[in-house]
């Protein structure tokens, strides 16, 4: 939906084992950022909470639904055009049909967004 339009994105190495780590690149050009906000734009967090399934589900060739959000946090304003390229550092585990995923946005010195929540694979 989003992608290769509003961001692009490779997998880098994770310092931790059981974490995909993302460099996500996004287009602060994008017309999305027309309306949000005109002279200011700001990264909708719908758009954040969207790449992050997105990311995982084409990671993981399987197309993924949040089904639950226990915590999500948009801790800092994510402006496009001061930070195009940013971090995304994905932890997950499978329980029978659940995706438990914990994830954080950031960048250099800066946390954009945290999510908490269960992901299921749709039919």
């Amino acid at each position: 939906m989003l992608l290769n339009k509003l961001y692009t994105y490779e997998q880098v190495e994770s310092e931790l084992p059981s974490t995909l780590k993302f460099k996500v690149s996004i287009n602060a050009g994008h017309e999305i950022f027309d309306g949000h906000f005109p002279g200011n734009p700001i990264t909708p967090g719908v758009c954040q909470m969207e790449m992050l399934k997105e990311i995982l589900s084409d990671h993981l060739s399987q197309d993924l639904f949040f089904n639950s959000i226990s915590d999500m946090k948009f801790i800092s304003m994510w402006a496009p055009k001061e930070s195009e390229l940013v971090f995304m550092d994905i932890a997950f585990k499978m329980t029978e049909d659940v995706y438990k995923i914990n994830a954080k946005i950031y960048g250099e010195s800066t946390v954009y967004f945290k999510l908490k929540g269960n992901a299921n694979v749709s039919k």
